[in-house]
């Protein structure tokens, strides 16, 4: 397979070619014949999955080297000159003009230069070319309408987690966890990566009996570079959510051992590694000394010897043959079927899959993912094929190695667009979630998001989203829906530890990234770290300045480990102009040195997607503001209040732009200046206080507006009014009005409806009063799935309205939104309704829940409702509901849903069904 670093250097050499000719001046011939070469060789690696058969080839190996070689070089020489060209171009001032003349002689002796390194790259790129065409010869040139097929569907696959088998091992395990004996404290399920160890100790964290059994329980990852204290801090949290913050080791060790001594409780070490790491965490679980339990999982029997130890098994063929089917088979309409030959015959290549794979879940899954485009018996067998291709020097190695080979086969079928897009997913830390709306925008910054993939009025955002959603559905990353948004898919993904490994192996092997994230490793890799072109450092320190002298960088990622915790103090002195190519930085989770950013960010001229997200930084300094190719900017720093140079609307090519909407101060006067951000898209964090409000109408291209903040009447109603007046435009808009605002006035009722009349608008956090909610219509309320009220007064019962809501899904009443004595939820009504927050309600009185309302309600907190008697009779029969909060109420209320010295409350029997229940009374 043409490896991702060729792919994608092939296409910002094209894409430079496009953009960047107009300062190629007399090499504008030799730039167009580059051109025409790289289009023929752009053609050939986009069919290049049409003689994948052949790639086994020492001549095809040589000639993907080669290409790589010559792509990055190609790449080097082209943005190296458009560097120097635009820098000199940059200045404006009288000083910068004369200097301008002084360089007019080396400018053309570097055209010259240029000139000279693109006749070499020609003469290669032909050479090249003349083998490619030998190697495919008789191939079309052009892509397949099957291999386009996907990338402008809709979605039309829920991607989910399928499971199977494994019956009498899950009924074994939960009696072992729902047992006294104390030699059954710290259960154990070990086996080989790939065998299902995480989803089984999921299934039995998620089932009745844990959820019924255990008062508290908490689940941690625990990645190959963990750290105890980190651990502990998060189980805690989860055990008890009103412990605080502790920073001291001891302590927490202290309170966690002592949480699960009081209470009974289960908690979840998720992959452990190592003996040493089960040896630094075990002090804080009083093992033997109550009846709390720890379920543990692990490739290491010596870790599982601890107590009781349950080896995972493989599946049956049967259980592996239905597996392959729900995921490979789910897309398919009957009628599909029947041209898919016979049954018997696809069930019979299936079942030869299930035995390749070992019948281990992981594998078959993968494989599964790559059948689903597959609507034929030939293309199963010819799956089938491959995988023997894979295995066939494979006799005797061990399960993991076989498993690691199958999963090799599932990258190289992958179409050659989502290669360098899956290998990106290696940047990010073992075991994180990795926040979808990042992801996109490296992957565009990249250049990995293909333009001709755009159907009529998408955007490359859109684009990114589909292309994650295909390698979800390949089984290659695991996906979390995002329900707070009517249109994004998905809120963050991860990978699974096996397929990171695969990723992480890839990158290495095609020298498409390198990621540092222990010193050992960097020790051993000091060499690698001076060519690579995208480096990724997961470390809290660095010691010695080996990294900075590669000027190749492409991609710097140093991400810590903890918000704020990362400390880079000795970064202090770095210039970061010496890193002139690079297109992507990001700085995020550390503390700088004075808070004060790093120097040279003026000479990142070429510089796409920059982040400083969860760091402490106090300043943004004005040359940011003068980056002629950023594309996206993410500002949202931690803990301190940071001064914006009101320069950001120079930011001509700014598509998104994210901002914490309190804790800035602007420089330069007045408020923040957005207009003329003409391909602004997306804005993050807009606060009219210290926002002029009058830019949002002149943002022609705006898209998304989230976690806005309007705090005055005349910027809510100007702004309201462009939203209503542009509504085809925008997609996604959620505002907070602060108590600065009137909205009990007639002209204030008049601007709520209007409001919800924009059918963009999916989130609205109300700080002031409201004299009532407009009556439902059709064309009210139609995509809200967010509202929050907060001091809003309202005197009639606002479910009578709210019921009727189509997409709400979060609903949260806060200090005094409602006035009223009485509540009722009528059965049927609230249809998508997941979380429900009665918080400061000081009159309600009762509050009554018919059978059959908020079918999907999940989590329920009731607070500081002290005239409330009782708890509703209707919630016993909501079977959705995962999680309860009672706090900050009468002792008498509370007592009332507990069960005291083995005597259930008068109210408990409402809600022993629900699986998280936590009381705590004022």
């Amino acid at each position: 397979m043409v490896d991702a670093v060729a792919t994608i250097a092939l296409e910002t050499v094209r894409d430079l070619l496009i953009d960047k000719a107009r300062f190629l001046l007399n090499v504008s011939g030799q730039v167009e014949e580059v051109q025409r070469q790289l289009t023929v060789m752009h053609c050939f690696m986009k069919d290049a999955d049409k003689w994948k058969d052949r790639y086994n080839s020492d001549v095809v190996r040589h000639w993907i080297a080669e290409l790589r070689g010559l792509s990055i070089k190609a790449e080097n020489v082209l943005e190296r000159y458009a560097f120097e060209v635009m820098s000199k171009r940059e200045g404006k001032n009288l000083k910068e003009k004369l200097k301008r003349f002084t360089c007019i002689l080396s400018e053309c002796l570097s055209i010259d230069q240029i000139g000279k390194e693109i006749e070499v790259i020609m003469s290669c790129m032909g050479d090249l070319t003349k083998q490619l065409e030998s190697i495919n010869k008789g191939e079309s040139s052009s892509r397949s309408t099957d291999d386009s097929d996907w990338s402008r569907k809709s979605y039309g696959l829920d991607v989910e987690i399928y499971f199977v088998g494994m019956k009498e091992e899950i009924k074994l395990l939960e009696l072992l966890v729902q047992s006294d004996d104390i030699s059954h404290q710290v259960i154990s399920i070990c086996g080989m990566g790939g065998l299902g160890k995480t989803t089984t100790a999921t299934k039995i964290y998620n089932g009745e009996v844990a959820q019924h059994r255990f008062e508290a329980r908490a689940w941690i990852c625990i990645s190959q570079q963990f750290q105890p204290k980190s651990v502990f801090q998060a189980l805690l949290k989860q055990l008890d959510p009103h412990s605080g913050e502790e920073q001291d080791e001891n302590e927490l060790v202290r309170k966690l051992y002592n949480v699960q001594k009081e209470k009974k409780c289960l908690v979840v070490l998720d992959d452990v590694w190592e003996i040493n790491h089960w040896n630094s965490l075990s002090p804080a679980f009083p093992v033997l000394e109550s009846s709390s339990k720890v379920l543990l999982t692990t490739r290491n029997q010596n870790i599982a010897s601890t107590q009781y130890v349950h080896m995972l098994g493989c599946l049956s063929e049967d259980e592996g043959w239905e597996l392959l089917q729900k995921i490979a088979l789910s897309t398919h309409h009957p009628q599909d079927l029947t041209r898919v030959t016979e049954l018997k015959l696809l069930e019979e290549t299936g079942r030869e899959i299930v035995r390749k794979c070992g019948c281990l879940p992981l594998p078959i899954s993968v494989i599964g993912g790559t059948l689903r485009q597959e609507r034929s018996l030939i293309e199963w067998q010819k799956v089938c094929k491959n995988i023997d291709s894979y295995l066939q020097h494979g006799k005797g190695m061990e399960k993991d190695r076989r498993v690691a080979q199958i999963l090799d086969l599932s990258y190289n079928v992958l179409p050659y667009n989502l290669k360098p897009c899956f290998l990106y997913l290696g940047c990010f830390p073992e075991d994180k979630e990795i926040y979808t709306e990042q992801l996109y925008l490296i992957w565009m910054a990249e250049g990995m998001i293909l333009s001709e993939d755009r159907g009529r009025g998408e955007t490359l955002r859109d684009v990114a989203e589909r292309y994650l959603f295909e390698l979800a559905s390949r089984c290659m990353v695991q996906v979390e829906v995002d329900e707070e948004s009517v249109h994004n898919r998905f809120k963050s993904c991860r990978l699974h530890d096996m397929i990171r490994e695969l990723c992480l192996s890839k990158a290495k092997e095609e020298e498409f990234l390198m990621v540092m994230d222990t010193q050992q490793t960097r020790r051993q890799d000091e060499r690698s770290v001076c060519r690579t072109t995208r480096l990724a450092i997961h470390l809290d320190e660095m010691e010695g300045d080996y990294i900075w002298g590669n000027q190749n960088l492409r991609s710097l990622l140093l991400l810590g480990k903890q918000r704020g915790e990362g400390d880079w103090d000795n970064l202090g002195g770095i210039n970061l102009g010496m890193f002139k190519l690079l297109k992507i930085l990001i700085l995020e989770c550390h503390k700088f040195k004075n808070k004060k950013m790093l120097k040279g960010l003026e000479k990142l001229i070429l510089l796409k997607h920059f982040s400083i997200r969860y760091s402490e930084v106090d300043e943004l300094p004005k040359s940011v503001c003068k980056l002629p190719c950023l594309q996206s900017l993410d500002l949202r720093v931690l803990g301190c209040e940071i001064e914006l140079p009101n320069l950001i609307h120079e930011l001509r090519h700014l598509r998104h732009l994210f901002l914490l909407n309190h804790s800035r101060t602007i420089t330069g006067g007045g408020k923040l200046k957005l207009d003329g951000l003409n391909d602004l898209e997306t804005l993050i964090g807009f606060n009219s206080e210290t926002d002029d409000a009058t830019s949002l109408l002149k943002l022609p291209k705006l898209q998304r507006v989230l976690d806005g903040n309007v705090s005055d009447q005349e910027s809510l109603s100007m702004i309201v009014d462009h939203i209503f007046n542009h509504q085809d435009r925008f997609r996604e808009i959620q505002l907070t009005i602060s108590n600065n605002c009137n909205l009990s006035s007639e002209e204030g009722a008049n601007l709520v409806r209007k409001m919800l009349m924009c059918h963009s608008i999916t989130g609205v956090n109300i700080y002031c009063r409201v004299s009532k909610l407009p009556s439902y219509k059709h064309e009210l309320y139609r995509n809200l799935v967010t509202l929050i009220l907060w001091f809003s007064h309202i005197e009639k019962d606002p479910m009578e309205i709210l019921e009727n809501l189509p997409m709400l899904r979060y609903l949260r009443f806060w200090d005094n939104s409602y006035m009223g004595r009485e509540m009722v939820c009528r059965a049927t009504r609230f249809p998508q309704l997941r979380l429900l927050s009665l918080d400061g309600l000081p009159n309600l009185k009762e509050w009554r829940v018919e059978e059959g309302a908020m079918p999907n309600l999940s989590s329920l907190y009731i607070r500081k409702c002290n005239k409330l008697e009782i708890i509703p009779d209707g919630l016993k029969f909501i079977i959705t509901l995962k999680e309860l909060f009672i706090d900050f109420m009468p002792k008498e209320f509370v007592d009332r849903a507990r069960v005291m010295d083995g005597e259930e409350g008068e109210d408990y029997h409402k809600i022993k069904h629900i699986p998280s229940v936590n009381l705590y009374a004022y």
